[in-house]
């Protein structure tokens, strides 16, 4: 979601969901994507195309990409490439719109959140001949590889390596004269560590910020309990309703052990200027690992990375390193073979991997990572540092996130806070949340 790029990381705040797709209209929909048929035919050439290449973000991304698009055309005289950038909240609406009006650009930066969406109706191409052909992926790391797949076919190439992470601030707890956290820390010895520092640093300040609404933060719960959170086909909840209640109880505990802050107080720090870990007023904070990137700049301190903790002292196997997003390419464009060509070159040359930086999260590949050459002591070289460290400990990778996938972010948030403010307990939350799962994945 990248150093600008921040509403698609941790929770999605766009208009657009899954109703608003089916909201076009189901035959405008089927009858623009009739129309992509023939595209598969159009290859169209390398040596001169207009590729119109769509993506979200702020300005950072747009720079980024702007100067790897202007080193390619450089090099491809007869190629240009049109950008369009939209904001995440408008991203989606837009494309949708341009899906069923035949009028999708040729490229497409695509969120986890919504890709299968997209693929599943036809949206994208198939680029399964394309790899190895036209797009090289055997230097990505695996799982990242094996992310744009949907039913062995791939519909996308991923764009960087993610994994959930903990964002922490050393000089608070030393500030407050208490212990550095235990570096194989469980979610037993994490509750106790943050009621410890909570009363050692006295009131209006937190141990940990609320993570008890984060879907993504409870996977990796979920997948140390023994579950998944999604059935093979994505069609269902594979999490029981007790390891979600547990989770929202979790929550509650350290809420009411003022330990995490009450719901009020995080509903004011959702943003990462507004946050409590950037206000001074929590040692830690969740996320995904190049998030680091976006705290770094408004914290003047040192701001390090650990993994979550775990069931289980030390262990990480909970945890996945999964593509964040893709580049894609629209089953309507007529310049495959030049946006097969470009996705390459954004991929794997080290001129557009130095250009792109941590814009769009960390870079797919060991080569990649290190053709950047970041200093290890900076928030970039400290993210790349924390993937290289667990990539070959982590379980691995769900497969990509389902039809609904937002509209689950957003009523776990909402049933958390149903929780907090005393509108409802763990339990019926819990079960109202398997209940609706199977609502909107049924759907």
């Amino acid at each position: 979601m990248i150093t600008d790029d921040r509403t698609n990381m941790a929770s999605p705040r766009s208009g657009w969901t899954r109703r608003s797709f089916l909201g076009i209209g189901s035959a405008g929909l089927a009858a623009a994507l009739v129309g992509c048929s023939g595209a598969s035919g159009s290859k169209g050439s390398t040596t001169k195309a207009t590729i119109r290449a769509a993506f979200y973000g702020g300005d950072p991304v747009l720079a980024g990409l702007k100067q790897a698009f202007d080193t390619y055309t450089t090099k491809h005289q007869g190629v240009t490439i049109t950008p369009e950038l939209t904001p995440f909240g408008d991203y989606w609406s837009k494309l949708s719109t341009q899906v069923a009006g035949r009028n999708a650009p040729d490229v497409l930066r695509m969120s986890m959140s919504y890709f299968a969406d997209y693929a599943q109706r036809g949206a994208l191409l198939d680029l399964t001949d394309k790899i190895g052909s036209g797009i090289k992926i055997s230097e990505l790391d695996k799982d990242v590889a094996s992310s744009g797949k949907i039913a062995d076919q791939t519909y996308g190439i991923g764009q960087s390596s993610i994994s959930h992470a903990v964002f922490t601030r050393p000089e608070l707890w030393e500030k407050a004269k208490v212990d550095a956290p235990p570096a194989d820390w469980t979610w037993d010895s994490f509750a106790e560590w943050a009621k410890g520092f909570a009363s050692e640093a006295g009131s209006g300040t937190y141990g940990t910020t609320d993570a008890g609404g984060n879907l993504q933060i409870f996977e990796p719960f979920a997948r140390q309990h023994g579950h998944d959170l999604f059935s093979a086909d994505g069609k269902a909840l594979a999490v029981p309703a007790d390891v979600v209640e547990e989770w929202l109880g979790y929550w509650d505990g350290l809420r009411r052990a003022k330990a995490a802050p009450p719901l009020d107080v995080s509903a004011e720090a959702g943003d990462f200027d507004t946050n409590l870990m950037t206000k001074g007023r929590a040692p830690l904070t969740f996320g995904w690992v190049q998030q680091i990137t976006f705290y770094a700049p408004l914290i003047d301190a040192s701001v390090d990375i650990a993994a979550l903790p775990s069931a289980k002292a030390g262990s990480v196997e909970g945890q996945f390193i999964k593509a964040l997003d893709f580049w894609s390419i629209s089953a309507q464009s007529r310049n495959i073979d030049a946006s097969v060509a470009l996705v390459d070159f954004l991929i794997n040359d080290p001129a557009a991997i130095k250009a792109i930086g941590l814009n769009l999260g960390v870079p797919p590949s060991e080569a990649a990572r290190r053709a950047l050459g970041s200093d290890p002591k900076s928030a970039e070289g400290k993210a790349i540092g924390y993937v290289e460290r667990i990539k070959d400990r982590v379980g691995p990778p769900p497969g990509a996130w389902p039809k609904g996938y937002g509209d689950l972010l957003q009523s776990f948030a909402r049933l958390n806070e149903d929780v907090g403010f005393g509108k409802s307990n763990p339990a019926k939350a819990a079960a109202g949340f398997v209940e609706g799962a199977r609502k909107s994945l049924a759907g």
